[in-house]
């Protein structure tokens, strides 16, 4: 076995999934906090499952990358009360499939307040 060892902390990966299906989407309040989710069905061995999906935050495509090391979608996300921000990278395995890999990196005093100004002074 390899002795390496690999900091997963902060980081994961996406797949595209064909088996599933949003069936139900919208909000619900918990603690006084609207919280934005949807239920998902997926077959899993002939047997219908079903989850609940909580929403973390909006992400939007980068489509004006300024590098090639920016992200191909990110955005501010939440997570038991942490702010982090979130990227995903396209990739394709060696097999050929598909993915994303993603990194969260929890988000500074500096960006949370200039993120906060930006909603604010929405026109929306």
């Amino acid at each position: 076995m390899d002795d390496k060892q690999y900091d997963k902390e902060l980081k994961g990966f996406l797949w595209h999934e064909t088996g599933s299906t949003v069936i139900r989407k919208g909000t619900m309040q918990i603690n006084g906090e609207e919280i934005y989710s949807a239920i998902v069905k997926t077959k899993v061995k002939g047997e219908d499952k079903y989850e609940l999906m909580v929403s973390a935050g909006l992400l939007h495509l980068n489509e004006e990358k300024k590098s090639e090391r920016s992200p191909d979608i990110g955005g501010p996300i939440t997570w038991n009360n942490v702010q982090y921000k979130f990227g995903g990278w396209k990739k394709v395995s060696d097999k050929g499939n598909e993915y994303t890999a993603v990194s969260l990196r929890v988000k500074d005093d500096e960006e949370t307040v200039a993120h906060k100004a930006e909603v604010e002074e929405a026109p929306f």
